[in-house]
């Protein structure tokens, strides 16, 4: 399967690296990082190429590599959060440092979006 640096290649055909790269105002040394590699670059950058050539972001996605699998401590944390013993929680891409108040006052200004 397919790579992303090989679906990036395939992307950018008989063209050099140089005529690419000042296209999309890069330096060809970042291009060629790119082609170089098996995971995919984050968000603008992944974008940017996209639009430069035209595919949609899903084309950077193999089967394989867009399939999710989830952790064991993904289970853990979700079968706690499905427990009574939890009724409200905000999920947040940090550790929480955030007061028990402010969680209080998030989780009732969701509920009243979501009520209405």
């Amino acid at each position: 399967m397919a790579g992303f640096g090989d679906l990036l290649r395939r992307l950018r055909g008989n063209r050099t690296q140089k005529q690419v790269a000042n296209d999309l105002q890069m330096p060809i040394t970042t291009l060629s990082t790119l082609e170089n590699q098996e995971n995919l670059p984050r968000g603008p950058v992944l974008k940017k190429l996209a639009d430069y050539y035209g595919v949609p972001l899903t084309y950077f996605y193999s089967s394989s590599t867009s399939e999710m699998k989830p952790t064991d401590a993904a289970k853990a944390w979700l079968q706690h959060v499905r427990s009574a013993a939890v009724k409200d929680t905000i999920a947040t891409f940090a550790p929480p440092d955030f007061s028990e108040e402010f969680k209080r006052r998030v989780a009732d200004t969701i509920k009243q979006k979501k009520n209405g």
